[in-house]
């Protein structure tokens, strides 16, 4: 499925895939049920280079976004004078509580970050492609809320999916694999699979440098954001980041004009900027 497929798509069938993109996203992780998945501690490759490239910002105020299990959390807390940690998910949250006591962790939605001060927080890390659970104009809205809780000079550090990658996205009766055990672990998954995909892929979209994507995350019960590197770069610019750098899984930088096909999420360091003064 390419952006030619989507060339008729019309301003009602962006809002439509937004509007379900928001109830399933929303319904999903709200629901909980995933804490499994999210409490390992290993980070990426390229969380690993950001983290130690930037550890200085880091150093101070830090709102984590999406925390989950606290898979990132933990690192952190090793080089931030504080940690704030929030999640859409109330057993994502009891579990940081208890094993990060040092941090603090509340129950929320990226969709409203109000409570935060203006200002208050030198960094926001956003890991595991989270912010992609957004539309385009949540994903906006988010943006320009991160640049006002941010001081000056403040960081953003956060990984989305890749357009570039696409075309690789495969229906479930196409994505098996060779494995031994993962054949028979997404064979038995078929048929909350199959449906789900169905669904969902109808709700698609392709806009004019993103697209909204149905992909195998959790049995294809998800509707995803996925954008390219200089896309990406170009919205940051226009909500007041700065992209300082842009790296593929495996910690290589993806430089301007890059795809980076085959690395299906992209991780992203921005500098909260000045306007220009006329």
């Amino acid at each position: 499925m390419s952006a030619q497929d989507h060339a008729g798509a019309t301003a009602a069938d962006a809002l439509a895939s937004e509007e379900a993109q928001r109830a399933t996203n929303t319904t999903t992780w709200g629901g909980g049920g995933f804490l499994r998945w999210y409490t390992r501690s290993r980070l990426r490759p390229a969380e690993a280079v950001l983290f130690e490239t930037h550890r200085e910002a880091l150093a101070g105020r830090v709102l984590e976004l999406g925390c989950g299990g606290g898979r990132i959390t933990g690192h952190l807390i090793t080089r931030a004078e504080a940690v704030q940690g929030i999640d859409i998910a109330a057993d994502m949250v009891a579990y940081c509580q208890r094993r990060y006591p040092t941090a603090t962790f509340a129950l929320g939605d990226l969709r409203d970050l109000s409570e935060f001060e203006t200002a208050g927080f030198d960094a926001v890390v956003a890991g595991f492609n989270v912010i992609d659970v957004l539309g385009d104009n949540e994903r906006a809205t988010l943006l320009d809320e991160i640049r006002r809780i941010l001081s000056p000079n403040g960081l953003l550090i956060f990984s989305s999916h890749n357009l570039a990658c696409a075309p690789l996205l495969a229906a479930p009766t196409h994505n098996l694999t060779r494995n031994p055990l993962r054949f028979a672990n997404r064979l038995l998954r078929l048929p909350r699979s199959v449906p789900n995909h169905r669904r969902f892929v109808a709700l698609q979209h392709f806009g004019s440098d993103y697209a909204i994507l149905n992909d195998e995350a959790h049995d294809y019960s998800l509707l995803h954001y996925y954008i390219g590197r200089d896309a990406q770069g170009r919205q940051l610019e226009r909500h007041g980041f700065e992209l300082l750098q842009c790296l593929a899984l495996d910690g290589t930088t993806v430089a301007p004009g890059e795809s980076a096909v085959g690395c299906h999420e992209l991780h992203y360091a921005a500098l909260r900027t000045e306007p220009n003064e006329a």
